[in-house]
């Protein structure tokens, strides 16, 4: 089985206000601090606080309730970097390569195989009453395809202390003893707990999740006790997975309820602390930082008839905590976006409230789904209700048209470039890419030109290509080309185009390399069919068998001021050697002359002296590259006249 490896970022810790409107937020702090100031409640006192794991696997989320998390705040343990849970659900196969810290021993014990990149964060807590309680959520890039692969990431919450054996998993499926996993909430089965996360989804970078859970400790008052909070990877350290635990939710168990939005202006809640046999105090806080009037503040059970957070002290053997509810308007202001003005012959464009969720939508076109696909200008807003409140947003959308602009068909053009161009229809603005900014341009050469047509909204571009043809040469390279026999040369025009270059040589042949092994004057013409332009070239070539024919004078009359035959050197119809040695003797055997160029002669000086009349010998030695066998020798003698 193949699966990617992990990518998380760095987590940036930022404070987001209640009304914000943004994506879930995801940033880094001390795990000190994640359990005193985020995790536990008031009246839980807490110590030992010990994380083991990569220090960027664990971190802070806030604004979950935007990202349709329905969590607002907590803190996130991940088996790769706990910001990489942040949305979107662009890949369906999120990993992080970094992580290289190991396993669980605590967790191999549940695990079917090997465990990696675990993550633990423990404390040590004495609870004032019996029960205590945490809301959580689980999400993984396993789900769905590694549903029953045997590869499930694996996590749980262990809580050890009195009166507990060992170290006991609270994470369970809901009125179950099963753990809460991959295999055990999904799409097959526990469904009511499980929620696909599609891809493009802004939630979360995890395929699914589950709904929030609760883990409920049974314990005994006034006792210390320790909690493992664990996730590791199973069997690779492949995909990630992550827990988010809600804010504030380890608490002492009360009837508070989680925080309730409504949008009745006139409304009458009821709360209840929940701890019939113990003395309370209830305080509140408006919206507005007032304070609340509470009629019966020792009361068990007290009404709420104004928006703002509402706190009840509970009195217990061994002091006093704190729990919380807010009650706060039900819907947050909603934009559907700017006023936009649109460029062009049609409009498209789909209005929605992005990454929310509500009750029922009313649309000014009378439509009640999520979104609205708009084809033309105009007024649009959108109602929403949700749990009784409602709120509106309005855009106005209006269609322009583009300026109309044509330079024309790219063109070629046969030797000097030399042309108007222009934008034609006026405009408010003109942008040459040349740098121009007038209706038109001159062009003198070749090339891409370009230009944006401007009015006060929109503005449009055009584009054309001029290519010049330039004057045709065609060059079949040395005028001389020597082979040898049964040996073949390739002539070329360097022109493969025949299609709109004719090319006809004087063979008959019309391809733009021709294979010649007979001697023979060669020429071709191309013509450019487009323009017309004309080009020849012409070789000879010239087939010799050995080393060819080699002719050696027998006189010459040097210091001659007729310039004729004052020179003395061997004759030959090649041009070329791979060896070449020329040399010249008098009758006593003495050098008089040596070469190895076949370009140099004797003139008949010795040591800037012209010598005597008489019989000189000479000797010749050449190999060419149509030699075979030896080098040709050949010697004889030479008349020299003065």
């Amino acid at each position: 089985m193949i699966r990617l490896r992990k990518f998380c970022i760095t987590l940036v810790l930022l404070l987001v206000s209640f009304f914000a409107h943004s994506q879930i937020i995801i940033g880094e702090a001390a795990p000190y601090i994640l359990v005193t100031n985020v995790l536990v409640g008031k009246g839980i006192t807490t110590n030992n606080v010990v994380y083991n794991g990569y220090k960027r696997s664990c971190g802070f989320f806030e604004n979950g309730m935007d990202s349709k998390l329905q969590m607002e705040a907590g803190i996130i343990l991940s088996t790769g970097i706990a910001v990489g849970a942040k949305g979107p659900n662009n890949v369906g196969n999120s990993s992080t390569s970094e992580i290289k810290t190991g396993g669980s021993a605590l967790l191999d014990l549940y695990a079917t195989k090997p465990t990696y990149d675990a993550a633990t964060l423990q404390f040590d807590f004495i609870p004032q009453t019996e029960d205590i309680e945490f809301n959580y959520i689980f999400a993984s890039e396993e789900y769905i395809e590694y549903v029953d692969k045997n590869v499930s990431d694996i996590f749980g919450f262990f809580i050890s202390g009195p009166g507990i054996t060992g170290e006991q998993n609270v994470a369970l499926v809901p009125g179950k003893t099963l753990p809460v996993s991959i295999d055990n909430i999904n799409h097959l089965r526990n469904t009511q707990y499980f929620n696909y996360n599609y891809l493009g989804e802004k939630t979360l970078q995890a395929d699914g999740y589950t709904t929030i859970l609760k883990a409920n400790l049974k314990l005994e008052a006034c006792k210390t006790y320790t909690i493992k909070l664990a996730i590791a990877d199973v069997g690779d350290p492949l995909l990630d997975s992550y827990v988010f635990i809600e804010a504030g939710s380890f608490q002492h168990k009360t009837r508070l309820g989680r925080d309730t939005f409504i949008c009745a202006e006139n409304f009458d809640i009821e709360l209840d602390a929940g701890n019939p046999t113990r003395k309370v105090k209830w305080k509140g806080t408006d919206i507005n930082g007032g304070n609340i009037v509470i009629k019966d503040d020792t009361a068990q059970k007290i009404k709420a008839t104004a928006f703002g957070t509402y706190e009840v002290e509970i009195f217990t053997d061994c002091g006093s905590f704190i729990a919380k509810k807010k009650i706060l308007p039900g819907v947050k202001e909603i934009s559907l976006g700017k006023d936009t003005i649109f460029c062009g012959d049609s409009l498209l464009k789909k209005l929605e409230v992005k990454n929310r969720i509500f009750d029922s939508y009313l649309w000014s076109d009378s439509s009640t789904g999520d979104t609205l696909i708009v084809k033309k200008s105009g007024l649009y807003w959108l109602e929403i209700e949700r749990s009784g409140c409602k709120k509106r947003d309005t855009i106005i959308l209006t269609l322009e048209p583009l300026p109309k602009i044509n330079l024309g068909k790219d063109t070629i053009i046969c030797g000097q470039v030399d042309l108007i161009l222009s934008a034609k229809e006026i405009a408010s603005k003109y942008i040459w890419n040349t740098g121009d900014t007038g209706i038109r341009i001159r062009v003198n050469k070749p090339g891409l030109y370009s230009v944006w047509s401007i009015n006060k909204n929109c503005s449009n571009r055009d584009t054309i290509t001029i290519t010049q043809r330039k004057i045709l040469t065609v060059d079949l390279g040395p005028p001389l080309r020597e082979i040898c026999e049964n040996d073949t040369v390739s002539l070329k025009t360097g022109i493969r185009d025949t299609v709109n270059y004719a090319t006809i040589w004087n063979t008959g042949e019309t391809t733009s390399t021709i294979y010649i092994s007979k001697s023979g004057t060669y020429k071709v013409t191309v013509r450019d069919k487009l323009c017309n332009f004309l080009a020849s070239d012409s070789v000879l070539v010239a087939v010799y068998e050995g080393a060819g024919d080699v002719w050696v004078p027998n006189a010459f009359t040097p210091g001659e001021n007729d310039n004729i035959n004052v020179n003395f050197k061997p004759v030959s119809d090649i041009q070329s050697f791979n060896y070449y040695r020329f040399l010249v003797f008098d009758r006593w055997g003495q050098k008089l002359f040596e070469t190895t160029d076949p370009k140099a002669s004797w003139n008949g000086y010795f040591e800037n002296k012209l010598c005597e009349n008489g019989v000189y010998i000479w000797s010749l030695n050449v190999k060419s590259n149509c030699s075979k066998g030896d080098m040709n020798f050949q010697r004889g003698i030479v008349h020299l006249i003065r």
